[in-house]
């Protein structure tokens, strides 16, 4: 948990003209990086999406999911190029997405990793950075380090 984002996957300019095109490229890198099926990943965040959007305000969304087979926490961050619409429950569109994936016997895990992204992408500031920041190297420093301050 202290690692939250230092193997997250990083994808800094997506480019999607919705809701399930955005998933669908960051979950196709989240599973290229992890070992996963592509199409699995998903199936499981679409099935997730009809239990109510993920989309949580201020432009974020967090995708999540637990995967048998998997035998750590997989964690995505993706920029989308242009905000696309995510029936969040500020009505704002979506340009910031933070995809988590856990074990399926992951307990509390899972909730506890959430707790922690959704403390870190909940700030204003940090969003600022995180849609002005130059590259991948440059996001997984603001969430790490943002990280570290929320959990000290």
């Amino acid at each position: 948990m202290d690692e939250l984002f230092l193997d997250a996957t990083i994808v800094p300019a997506i480019e999607a003209n919705g809701k399930r095109r955005a998933l669908q490229e960051l979950s196709e890198k989240l599973s290229a990086d992890n070992g996963l099926d592509p199409q699995l990943v998903m199936d499981l965040l679409l099935a997730r999406e009809q239990l109510g959007a993920t989309g949580v305000g201020g432009g974020v969304a967090m995708p999540h999911g637990r995967v048998a087979g998997l035998n750590k926490l997989a964690v995505a961050f993706g920029r989308l190029k242009s905000p696309v619409e995510y029936e969040s429950p500020d009505g704002q569109p979506v340009d910031l997405i933070l995809m988590l994936l856990a074990p399926e016997d992951a307990g509390s895990a899972c909730l506890k990793a959430l707790s922690m992204a959704s403390r870190v992408l909940r700030n204003n500031d940090i969003r600022e950075q995180l849609r002005t920041a130059e590259d991948a190297g440059s996001i997984r420093k603001i969430l790490a380090k943002k990280q570290q301050a929320f959990a000290a």
